[in-house]
């Protein structure tokens, strides 16, 4: 499994277990979509809002555990 679908599927626990700010939980969730399916990777997550990186890193510190 590569880093980007263990991220997405990471993100999507964390959204099912409410650690998202309500406002961000649908961007986190699309994000987490184009992750799985290969559309995006994680090394080009520029231009995304300040709380979505952070989330996405603290995806990616789990993961990494």
């Amino acid at each position: 499994m590569n880093k980007e679908t263990m991220v997405a599927d990471e993100l999507h626990r964390m959204f099912l277990a409410g650690e998202l700010q309500i406002t961000v939980e649908e961007d986190i969730n699309n994000l987490s979509e184009r992750l799985r399916s290969g559309e995006l990777r994680l090394d080009s997550l520029t231009g995304e809002d300040a709380f979505i990186k952070e989330t996405v890193n603290e995806a990616l510190r789990r993961v990494e555990q």
